[in-house]
């Protein structure tokens, strides 16, 4: 048997929390493995790499890289973007190339007298390269170590653009960072993730945490913070539905804590003896009652201005919710300069303060109190306020003609007009009709006649069909019955840079006895599975077409994946699944399978967002013949192309 010196464990010595099996045992079996067993074995390391990703967890994402580079020698792959991803992780270019050569084969393996594979490292050779990387990190380190002398000009000048963390501590139910130096809120960027019982705010700026990552829990959510990459902190706060975070910054401190409701009320008292003096200049241009009236309902969760976008002549504010009319007030004023028209209801704006212009009119955003979102639309001239409420979305403006759109004309007015076809005629969407040819795909009954390729393909065709309606330009990986490679797929995709890319599927139950319960509609993005559920789903897609996996292994997964495109997919996931639930349930009855994470492989390669829907399950008595009726077809791709409008109105 061919006799192996491996290195590996001379440069590792650390502890790995839940992946500590995982890679103990890449460890010990990878080098004596037969080739099989090692594509699966540098397999499960990508998939455990795009976990650490997700997690955060830099150390166990540097740790899983060092790997994929020595099995990637070993199997002769490009290991390219892995080394390129440790280099930006702080890792020296010494030391990568050490993991390069950690295994080679003897040139002189084919004789029979001399088949050994040999290490490139001699004893003396290893701990040389140690030494060396040991000095490399030295050298970081003391250039990363913070000004001790902090009144010396020339420290001054070195570190004036450093931000160091120096210490964090948990007090009461929030936590206060002590920084070098002052933090400005325009140095910070924030955006949020708000799925269904995992709400995350997501914080990043340039600077140097000392100390390593630190977590603290509270009440009802967790903060946790990390050195995300070698120039950027990252703050996450993790709670299980959506909470107002304040951010305080002062005297080189940052506080974050959760708004507190005493906070809140202070703040409306205060908003109340502001408004008393302010009443006699206000008079109402809607029944003032509506003002004091109280929903009918109260609301759960806080509503949020993700966003504003400035149009032709008014602004369209982007909410995190529905905005009903009974919740909104509007007044008028006048000065001696200006006319204006005030817009009220309760909320919280992200970000500061926004101004418009539109000639010598004006569009102002404000946070009027922790509780109330204010517009103020200015003019020198009396005008109308034009108003349309649409799904997630307020657009507010000057009426050019000085009369008042009836509501029955703001309520045709949708995102397939707010988006201009001169924007949706640049957006190529590209439709992956599942399976195809040779590869049936599921089958929904005994006899074979119902077929998931023909259902999923005529299904992508009326998608098709809608978003050309609206403007979009569409491509088909096929349009008839074939069969193509999943790498085809992506890549047909890629070539002609697609906007999006949308693989359309139906799901199956995994056997006989489920096949009476089995039923709903899940749409997918790509990660590692992060339940039974999806794995299932993920291996039942990946065989129709297994002999392609062999080209998936031999290419990096990091060519395909960033975090950004992870994000932009969720998202899109989120938005098609929501709107294809809102259509079909205006007839039928549906079950909501949710958005979910699976390694998909047709997903893979694509190289913009991309989504995987499950339309319904084949093999279940009713909603199999469902998803064959034409009509359903149709009813689920409008929800689709809801979906897209969607996706494309809140992220452009």
């Amino acid at each position: 048997m061919i006799k192996f010196l491996f290195c590996f464990f001379v440069f590792f010595n650390f502890c790995f929390g839940a992946y500590e099996k995982e890679l103990d045992n890449f460890d010990n079996n990878f080098i004596t493995s037969k080739a099989d067993a090692q594509i699966k074995f540098h397999q499960q390391l990508k998939s455990l790499y795009i976990q650490s990703v997700i997690n955060e967890d830099e150390k166990t994402k540097i740790e899983l890289l060092k790997r994929l580079i020595i099995s990637s020698n070993v199997l002769n792959l490009d290991d390219r973007s892995y080394a390129e991803e440790l280099k930006e992780s702080g890792v020296s270019q010494s030391s990568i190339n050490a993991l390069r050569k950690a295994v080679i084969k003897d040139k002189k393996r084919n004789n029979p007298l001399n088949n050994t594979e040999i290490s490139t490292f001699s004893q003396t050779q290893s701990q040389k390269n140690i030494s060396k990387e040991k000095k490399d990190q030295d050298v970081n380190k003391k250039v990363e170590k913070k000004p001790q002398v902090q009144n010396s000009s020339l420290d001054t000048k070195k570190e004036n653009d450093k931000i160091y963390v120096l210490s964090s501590n948990k007090i009461s139910q929030s936590v206060e960072l002590k920084l070098n130096t002052n933090l400005n809120e325009k140095d910070v960027k924030s955006f949020v993730l708000d799925e269904k019982g995992n709400f995350r705010h997501i914080s990043d700026f340039n600077g140097v945490l000392e100390g390593g990552k630190k977590e603290y829990k509270m009440d009802d959510y967790r903060v946790v913070i990390s050195q995300y990459n070698p120039k950027t902190i990252r703050i996450v706060i993790y709670a299980k539905e959506r909470i107002p975070i304040v951010f305080d910054f002062n005297d080189k401190k940052l506080k974050i804590s959760k708004q507190s409701s005493t906070v809140l009320k202070t703040a409306k008292k205060e908003t109340m003896q502001k408004d008393l003096s302010k009443k006699q200049e206000i008079k109402s241009v809607k029944t003032q009652n509506s003002q004091d009236k109280k929903p009918k309902q109260g609301r759960k969760d806080p509503l949020y201005v993700l966003d504003v976008d400035k149009i032709s002549n008014a602004v369209i504010l982007n909410l995190s919710d529905t905005l009903s009319d009974d919740e909104i007030s509007i007044f008028s004023s006048k000065d001696q300069k200006f006319f204006r028209q005030i817009v009220s209801f309760k909320g919280i704006l992200e970000g500061n303060r926004k101004n418009f212009t539109f000639g010598k009119n004006n569009i102002t955003i404000t946070q009027y109190n922790p509780k109330t979102v204010r517009i103020v639309l200015s003019s020198l001239k009396e005008f109308d306020i034009s108003k349309n409420l649409e799904n997630k979305s307020l657009t507010l403006g000057f009426q050019k003609d000085s009369k008042k759109i009836s509501n029955k004309n703001n309520n045709n007015n949708n995102n397939k007009n707010i988006l201009s076809s001169n924007f949706k005629s640049r957006k190529i969407i590209v439709i992956d009709a599942g399976h195809g040819g040779k590869d049936s795909g599921a089958l929904g009954n005994k006899q074979g006649t119902l077929k998931e390729k023909n259902v999923v393909l005529s299904t992508a065709l009326k998608l098709g069909s809608e978003l050309k309606k609206r403007g979009y330009r569409v491509l088909y990986t096929r349009s008839t019955d074939q069969f193509i490679n999943l790498r085809d797929r992506t890549k047909f995709a890629n070539d002609k840079r697609a906007d999006l890319f949308i693989s359309v599927h139906a799901n199956a139950a995994p056997n006989a006895k489920k096949a009476k319960s089995a039923e709903g509609v899940e749409t997918f993005f790509l990660s590692p599975a992060r339940s039974e559920r999806s794995k299932k789903a993920a291996e039942k897609e990946n065989q129709g077409d297994f002999e392609e996996i062999n080209y998936f292994s031999k290419q990096s997964i990091l060519n395909f994946l960033n975090r950004e495109k992870i994000v932009a997919s969720n998202k899109l996931a989120i938005d098609v699944q929501k709107n294809i639930l809102t259509q079909t349930r205006k007839k039928y009855k549906i079950v909501d399978g949710g958005v979910r994470e699976a390694p998909f492989w047709v997903l893979v390669g694509a190289q913009m967002p991309a989504i995987l829907i499950e339309i319904g399950y084949i093999t279940h008595p009713s909603e199999g013949q469902r998803i064959a009726s034409k009509n359903f077809q149709d009813i689920l791709a409008k929800g689709i192309a809801d979906g897209v409008d969607s996706y494309f109105y809140h992220n452009r």
